[in-house]
């Protein structure tokens, strides 16, 4: 979770690559990972989860409706 932490402050929306084939479990631990870093699934496409977390200095814009 540390790693995680530390690349969404740097760069707000990160990919990050699991090794487990069970979905349920993927699923599982991408609910878990943003729970735990206060950021949101943006994307899960197999066995890669796409997060997003706003940090003190954004660097995305994301437009307001």
């Amino acid at each position: 979770m540390k790693e995680i932490n530390v690349n969404l402050d740097a760069h707000e929306l990160i990919k990050i690559k699991v090794m487990i084939d069970d979905k349920a479990l993927r699923t599982q631990m991408l609910s878990d990972i943003c729970t735990q870093t206060n950021a949101v699934a943006v994307h899960q496409i197999g066995k890669q989860l796409v997060v997003y977390r706003q940090s003190t200095k954004p660097k995305i814009v994301v437009p307001q409706k």
